[in-house]
């Protein structure tokens, strides 16, 4: 009974019936069924009086990440935002460990993934359907967006694009976009993989939905992580650096060649790319001056017109190094309990490459985005750590010292490259 809750709880974190069918309007569905599902849960372990999801590090490095976002305000004695923190990002980490606890076998690791793949194919049909006819199911309309050119005379951009979205947390056509690039992943995996003629039969005309979909998002940020996602897949799934690479590069050629407008204007010399560099910059100097617990939660715009453009410059400016730690770990740990599974399981191979082209390509997304307090990377983390649970067989998922090490050092490295690009941008 938990797992279905869940599973309907799934479907309300996608679809969102309470925001746009009269039926279900202000109705609090996803806190009720994640309270059912926590309930359902509990019952089940007081009569087999044990689990074993709860060894996986992230779990550990995910509590880490929001005791660092709660300590930020703490160490400015600013309560108000402590409650801000735990009121919103509670029911993120509720979510992580929903996942974690209830998926605790294979099957119910393969429904959950089918499940995500089948309501992103919907979200791709609203989207089309909305590119079409200006209107999404939920009655939404197009964002639309200028860019390009200015006019010497008028001063407006010259010209103006349309992008799709759903509502809520997917309103931003990037988000949607990200969502769209999971599947997307997922997808591949399979479509490469050893899978049966049907099946990729079957796979292929879903793939060109989404695919379509995601075009028309019009998501630089997305793209990226597309190209990213794409890159890491082949070089791990080939084994061989070189002949994964070349094949990544040809792929990550032809989307960037066929992809839509907005990727052709990525450059140093576009006005937002000095923006962004700006932002980054000012998250350093944040750093600087609070390098163990940031700024706080949700405080980096409090005396800065916009965000940090970047998830990782947005965790150290706001929950200082401590915070960047453990957002760094949950990707580092994540991808490296995929390769046990990879190395333990030829049954559950593509789901890990998958994950794990996934989890690289929101690395690469987040590099440019702020999306560090969304839910989508935390579903990622919740579903390596539950496919290893069940996929790693007697192999134990460690987590020491060299680890501890590997996440710093890659936490140094991030840095680095972002000063960097800084100093050739500005």
């Amino acid at each position: 009974m938990a797992f279905f809750c869940l599973l309907l709880y799934i479907i309300t974190i996608y679809l969102r019936p309470a925001e746009w069918i009269p039926m279900f309007y202000n109705m609090q569905l996803m806190d009720i069924l994640s309270i059912a599902a926590f309930f359902f849960w509990l019952l089940d372990f007081m009569i087999k009086k044990k689990t074993d999801s709860l060894k996986a590090p992230q779990n550990m490095l995910m509590l880490g990440l929001f005791l660092a976002f709660l300590m930020s305000h703490v160490a400015h004695t600013y309560f108000e935002g402590l409650m801000l923190t735990w009121t919103e990002f509670s029911k993120v980490v509720i979510l992580y460990f929903l996942f974690v606890l209830i998926i605790d076998t294979e099957k119910k690791f393969k429904i959950t993934i089918f499940l995500i793949v089948f309501l992103t194919f919907l979200l791709a049909i609203q989207g089309i359907q909305q590119f079409n006819t200006g209107y999404g199911w939920a009655g939404q309309t197009l964002t639309t967006q200028s860019y390009g050119e200015i006019d010497s005379v008028t001063g407006k951009h010259l010209n103006m694009i349309s992008r799709i979205n759903w509502i809520s947390i997917f309103g931003d056509p990037n988000d949607l976009g990200l969502t769209l690039v999971i599947a997307i992943s997922i997808l591949m995996a399979f479509l490469f993989g050893k899978v049966k003629f049907i099946t990729r039969i079957i796979l292929i005309p879903i793939l060109g939905y989404i695919l379509y979909a995601l075009y028309l998002t019009n998501s630089r940020g997305a793209f990226v992580s597309l190209m990213t996602a794409v890159f890491f897949y082949f070089v791990r799934r080939s084994k061989r650096f070189l002949l994964g690479g070349i094949i990544g590069v040809l792929f990550v050629f032809l989307i960037f060649s066929f992809g839509p407008s907005r990727l052709a204007l990525m450059s140093t010399d576009e006005e937002s790319a000095y923006n962004r560099a700006d932002a980054w910059y000012y998250g350093i100097q944040l750093t600087k001056h609070n390098p163990i617990f940031g700024v706080g939660y949700r405080m980096f715009e409090e005396d800065f017109p916009m965000t940090a453009h970047n998830s990782f410059v947005l965790a150290m400016a706001e929950a200082g190094l401590l915070g960047l730690f453990f957002w760094v770990g949950l990707f580092y740990s994540s991808l490296k309990g995929l390769l046990l599974v990879q190395k333990n399981n030829e049954r559950l191979k593509n789901y890990s490459y998958g994950l794990q082209a996934t989890l690289a390509g929101f690395a690469g997304a987040a590099f440019f985005l702020s999306r560090l307090y969304i839910i989508l990377p935390y579903m990622l983390f919740a579903l390596s750590a539950s496919l290893v649970n069940v996929g790693a067989g007697t192999v134990k998922n460690t987590f020491d010292l060299k680890d501890i090490r590997n996440i710093g050092l890659a936490c140094i490295g991030i840095i680095g490259l972002v000063y960097v690009i800084i100093k050739i941008a500005l």
